[in-house]
């Protein structure tokens, strides 16, 4: 009888710390995700101001603060990008932020004001968002932003090197117009190859990406990382 109690207790203290072990897990690594989802495509009106918004969805209900930073940018110089997170706003965009502490159902956001005035063009903005004290828990958004009449949103670019269109559905096309050979791959988030190739001066290359699933890859050359999106 003693022996069964002690087997008792020990199965309560075990399913205790089980228990406990699984909080401090849930506190460590909140649940969030971007809406309406990680790259935000947009058309934006010449000649005023325009909000785009990527919220992040808390749907735990803790307590949940969100930093972030600025990966990359491609603009038209002559436009004007503010940015606004949930807490403040900024004069252009700068390197990093944080957000305030959220709770319940509340959805912290990042916001950019764009305005183009009346110059056509494209924009890709890249970031990086995670959790204030465990940046290991992050995600990558993006805003691909255009004007009317502009058909494809730009990556940041390098030099002469392009890669297009941005988004691209069943061909995209890598061109080096510089005077050297250069290695490029293109890579999925995950890091892994779906292309490489060195590219002549002055020489295009198409792919075939049909079969590639849609999602977020990378073009990778000297030293450089740029985002494309491959959509359906």
């Amino acid at each position: 009888m003693l022996l069964c109690c002690r087997k008792a207790d020990a199965m309560k203290f075990l399913a205790s710390v089980f228990f406990l072990l699984s909080g401090l897990y849930s506190l460590s690594g909140q649940t969030f995700s971007p809406l309406p989802g990680p790259v935000l495509e947009k058309e934006v009106a010449f000649g005023q101001a325009n909000e785009c918004y990527i919220f992040f969805d808390n749907p735990s209900g803790d307590s949940l603060q969100l930093r972030w930073r600025l990966i990359s940018e491609s603009k038209p110089p002559a436009w004007i990008i503010d940015l606004c997170d949930y807490g403040l706003c900024y004069t252009g965009i700068p390197p990093s932020g944080t957000m305030n502490p959220v709770f319940d159902t509340i959805q912290p956001y990042l916001k950019l004001i764009v305005q183009p005035g009346d110059t056509p063009g494209a924009a890709w903005l890249w970031f990086n968002v995670f959790e204030k004290d465990n940046p290991d828990n992050s995600l990558d958004v993006y805003f691909s932003l255009h004007t009317p009449g502009t058909s494809t949103t730009a990556s940041p670019q390098n030099g002469s090197f392009r890669a297009f269109p941005n988004p691209a559905s069943e061909v995209l096309f890598f061109e080096n117009n510089t005077s050297a050979s250069e290695r490029l791959m293109l890579v999925n988030a995950s890091g892994n190859k779906y292309w490489e190739q060195i590219l002549a001066p002055g020489e295009r290359q198409s792919i075939d990406i049909h079969t590639f699933p849609t999602g977020v890859y990378f073009w990778v050359y000297s030293g450089q990382t740029r985002p494309i999106l491959i959509q359906r």
